[in-house]
């Protein structure tokens, strides 16, 4: 008897227990809106400018750190330019995004650059050894500093296609804080 009680106490636990995972009910109205969060940091592209010497006596590389102003996270992007020229007519300033390759007598030269969380490296590389004829001295670069939350895959698409600092810019809508040039 008391075997019999036990199963039909189970029986009807499990029934109720099984009978309660049927579909699911109608979803009721939608509640009232909550309070506006506060503000986010406006997460905005920066740019600084800085002079990089590519002599001999530095193993034609040179390391800038990233201002403190500015975090970058593994997930940005940073872009780097050289200023090719100055057209004073029209007070327009001519830059070329690195890599920028050179033909010369010797064979082929490269300026190039990389990039850290905390630095930006610019470098000479070429398919012959480098020497003295090939120093580069007060080349004026201007890094550029993309949040990934700034850009959707679209604009990704177009900034790793962009070729000169003025169609980075057309590409951002102009949303370039810059930060004035980093004295050593």
């Amino acid at each position: 008897m008391k075997k019999l009680f036990k199963f039909f106490i189970t029986a009807i636990a499990m029934f109720l227990m099984l009978s309660g995972c049927g579909e699911r009910g109608p979803v009721g109205p939608e509640g009232p809106r909550g309070p506006q969060g506060p503000a986010g940091p406006e997460v905005i592209p920066t740019s600084f400018e800085f002079e990089a010497d590519l002599l001999q006596s530095n193993g034609f590389e040179f390391f800038q750190d990233i201002p403190t102003g500015i975090e970058v996270f593994d997930s940005d992007v940073v872009l780097a330019y050289v200023l090719e020229d100055y057209i004073a007519d029209e007070d327009l300033e001519v830059w070329r995004q690195l890599p920028l390759t050179e033909f010369n007598s010797n064979g082929t030269a490269l300026i190039n650059f990389d990039y850290t969380v905390v630095d930006v490296r610019i470098f000479m590389d070429a398919n012959y050894n480098l020497g003295a004829a090939d120093e580069y001295s007060g080349l004026l670069i201007r890094a550029v500093h993309v949040p990934a939350g700034f850009i959707n895959n679209q604009k990704a698409m177009e900034l790793s296609e962009a070729k000169t600092y003025s169609e980075v810019e057309k590409i951002l809508d102009g949303k370039i804080r810059s930060i004035n040039k980093i004295e050593r």
